[in-house]
Formats: structure tokens, sequence, C-alpha cells
């Protein structure tokens, strides 16, 4: 018998971009920042994006689409 290997699966991960078109880079003094560097975007799981979707104007990107 012949067993089959699974992958582990990793969930997609999103880049948050603002309505300026700068990729978010992390929280500072509590305030979501966001840079013109896409380098610096740092990637979240689509459960840890809901608090900044509620800002008008921003949207997800997939990390893989980059």
């Amino acid at each position: 018998m012949i067993r089959k290997r699974h992958k582990p699966f990793q969930p997609e991960t999103y880049v948050v971009v603002d309505k300026n078109g700068r990729a978010f880079i992390g929280l500072k003094s509590g305030y979501p920042e966001y840079s013109d560097d896409w380098s610096e975007a740092k990637p979240l799981f689509i459960e840890n994006t809901e608090m900044l979707l509620r800002e008008q104007g921003t949207e997800l990107i997939k990390e893989s689409e980059l």
C-alpha cells in the first residue's frame, strides 16, 4: 500500500493597501502605518485584516499575486 503525503496547509496571506496605493507596514502608537516601499509590507492572515479594512479605500491583495 502506498501512503500519500499531505502537504501542510498554509493559509493565504494578504497585504493591505490604502487608497493612496501604499502598503501596510505595521502599527505605530496604535495607528496603522503605510509605506510606499512595498518590500516593507507586512503580510497578514485574512482574520487579522478586519480593523484595517474599516478604513475607507483600503483593499486586500494576495501576497502570492505580488
